[in-house]
């Protein structure tokens, strides 16, 4: 009976094969910066000290060239080490270790000396860290004669290809992709795959060859899926070793499609990639029926974590290659395009590793005129509310989808057919855009001295301000509050007033839901949210910034207060979390913080409602007949008016006033 498969973790394969070579030969040893007692900075040597002890496995002086200089010396005397490198650009200070002497013994001493060394490296991005960190360093050790150099995509190859590297009698460099490090597949350990030197199908197709390794044959294997969609028959070859490279695997594959684009991390010049599509040009150059492409990382050095979705390949950018080697829509290269067809635009990667997106309104019907950078569309996505501009002048000619379907990274949304002249510029936000220069107007004034009016450009929000005015029906309403009451609150409870206003928002929307809501035009509905993301104004060096609690109506009150003052921190040490940046459902303003009283704020679509609150003043208010000067605040509602009538909102405002009022607004 065969054993059933279980979801194991490329870590946990890397921990397996290990733990089994280290029981198999006493010659294995495991050494390196914290990876005895700790297990390694993401845990892949985890318990391996306790099980074999620290003569086996061991942590090392933080010196890179000291560990490779240790190892060498070790091989030679008999042993089989496994080091690892914390993280890839950390093993740059051992490179003179590995490039002159590791990957050179063999030669060296004539076949004599051979040093069966594993040298493991955590390497790409897609984790967020910071500088030295996050490179993908292969091209360095594929250009070393005398090295093989290995990275797994699988869970089943991580266990298998590390157990080969460390049989292996010649030096191996051990490319570990760590964002794909907790990735489970259905793997039964231990198990052998093919061994150095072979490549892998992982998903055949007929027209075009998609060549990927190491943490890129995940985004190819989901771009492939996503190209199906436009009847692309895409075929993804995983590498899995790039010395010795599997080049007949490699060759058969182009010659069979005919097509070939190249997927990697590290940046396109001088590359892996590179070396790839020389190797197919000149092998295959009769059968191809597309020049070779490649798909890569930016020639710059690996940027901050908020900007690494720019510069990692990703869906959109594989699809766009794979369009661009096979034609729009699928239609092999050089097949003329009919001129009502055009050019057609796909979803693009909206960043943070997001996959879908709801789109929620059309703002183009078939048959108009669109401009560049035009918005034509808005869709919703996890995290926010994103607008898309057209790429692309000319006249609509298909809406391949409906308002309300949730659409998947790469598949078509609109059609437009160019006019004679366009000059195909890309997508603002994806690409480049033509700069728009003030320029003066000049006018003589009395006296015969000629001046010039000064012209400078809209800020980027003025469209979004604009649309926001002309799409939704806002009213404001307002009333006075007495806030002695919540003003003691403040002092009993030991919580800001901004908490205290936040608790009052939130039970109020529990018992008028109608303002937690969006509103869908095309089916006339009102969508009511199952959880509130409250937004509110923080005063930063910057100016207001509008950071959002996460399902703040779960909060009680002192959790509540603690999430308002960190974001507000974060906020004003410009290190708000993504997360806390978008995707609020109704905002609570403040106004105070200009010495003002109120305004008539335009929403924040595609929310539907935004509570304000002004300076808190002293004012005469009659207090049981008589008049008393009292610290009073305007408190304001502004609503989309589809969504309710003046009763509704006047009622939810009430609720409010009534709690601040009271000084009651505390709650659990």
């Amino acid at each position: 009976m065969t054993q059933a498969l279980e979801p194991t973790s490329m870590a946990q394969a890397l921990n397996t094969a290990l733990r089994d070579a280290l029981a198999a030969d006493e010659r294995v040893l495991v050494f390196g910066e914290d990876v005895g007692r700790l297990g390694g900075v993401f845990r892949i040597t985890d318990g391996l000290a306790d099980a074999f002890g620290d003569r086996r496995c061991f942590d090392t002086p933080v010196s890179e060239a000291g560990i490779a200089g240790l190892a060498i010396g070790l091989a030679m005397a008999g042993f089989r080490p496994v080091v690892e490198m914390q993280f890839d650009a950390f093993a740059y200070p051992a490179f003179e270790q590995i490039a002159s002497h590791m990957a050179k013994m063999r030669n060296r001493t004539r076949g004599r000396v051979g040093l069966p060394i594993v040298v493991r490296i955590p390497y790409g991005g897609g984790i967020g860290a910071v500088e030295h960190h996050s490179d993908s360093s292969e091209a360095y050790y594929a250009h070393t004669a005398g090295l093989k150099v290995v990275t797994p995509a699988t869970t089943a190859d991580a266990y298998s290809l590390l157990c080969e590297a460390i049989e292996d009698p010649d030096p191996v460099i051990f490319l570990e992709p760590k964002r794909r490090y907790w990735t489970k597949d259905e793997t039964q350990l231990p198990c052998r795959t093919e061994p150095f030197g072979t490549a892998a199908v992982r998903r055949p197709g007929a027209d075009a060859t998609l060549v990927a390794y190491g943490p890129s044959v995940a985004v190819a294997l989901a771009a492939a899926a996503e190209a199906a969609a436009v009847s692309l028959d895409v075929e993804v070859l995983d590498l899995r070793t790039l010395v010795p490279l599997d080049d007949r695997a490699l060759t058969e594959s182009v010659r069979r499609t005919g097509r070939c684009l190249v997927v990697h991390e590290a940046q396109g010049f001088a590359g892996v990639g590179a070396e790839i599509a020389a190797l197919v040009q000149e092998r295959c150059f009769d059968a191809l029926r597309a020049p070779v492409l490649r798909v890569t990382g930016l020639d710059v050095p690996y940027p901050p974590p908020l900007l690494e979705g720019a510069y990692l390949p990703g869906v959109a950018r594989v699809l766009a290659g794979l369009h661009r080697l096979s034609g729009v829509d699928g239609r092999p290269a050089g097949c003329p395009v009919p001129p009502s067809a055009g050019r057609t635009f796909t979803l693009p990667d909206l960043g943070e590793g997001l996959t879908e997106a709801e789109l929620l309104e059309w703002k183009v019907e078939v048959g108009d005129p669109v401009a560049h950078d035009q918005v034509v569309a808005e869709v919703e996505t996890a995290k926010s509310v994103v607008t898309l501009p057209s790429p692309f002048a000319g006249t609509v000619t298909a809406l391949h989808c409906p308002a309300g379907e949730v659409v998947r990274v790469g598949a078509p949304l609109f059609s437009v057919a160019e006019p004679d002249d366009a000059s195909g510029a890309v997508l603002t936000g994806y690409g480049t855009r033509a700069s728009e220069c003030s320029s003066p107007s000049h006018v003589r004034q009395a006296g015969g001295v000629e001046a010039s009016d000064a012209r400078v450009p809209m800020e980027a929000t003025a469209e979004k301000f604009l649309r926001a005015h002309r799409d939704t029906p806002s009213v404001t309403i307002w009333a006075d509050v007495d806030a002695t009451g919540l003003l003691a609150e403040r002092a009993s409870r030991g919580v800001g007033l901004l908490a205290l206003l936040a608790r009052a928002c939130l039970t109020g929307l529990a018992a008028f839901p109608e303002f937690n809501s969006r509103v869908d035009s095309d089916r006339e509905e009102v969508v009511r949210l199952p959880q509130v993301h409250l937004g509110f104004a923080a005063q930063t060096p910057k100016g207001l910034v509008v950071p959002v609690v996460r399902d703040a109506d779960r909060l009680p009150l002192d959790a509540l207060a603690a999430e308002l003052r960190r974001l507000t921190d974060l906020a004003r040490q410009n290190a708000l979390p993504v997360g806390h940046r978008t995707g609020g459902t109704f905002t609570l303003n403040n106004y105070g913080v200009f010495d003002v009283d109120g305004a008539t704020p335009l929403l924040n679509h595609p929310q539907v409602a935004m509570l304000g609150a002004g300076r808190i003043t002293d004012r005469p208010w009659a207090v049981d007949g008589r008049v008393e000067v009292r610290k009073v605040v305007t408190v304001s509602l502004t609503f989309d008016h589809r969504v309710c009538d003046g009763g509704t909102a006047a009622g939810f405002l009430r609720h409010v006033v009534d709690a601040v009022g009271g000084g009651s607004v505390g709650g659990g």
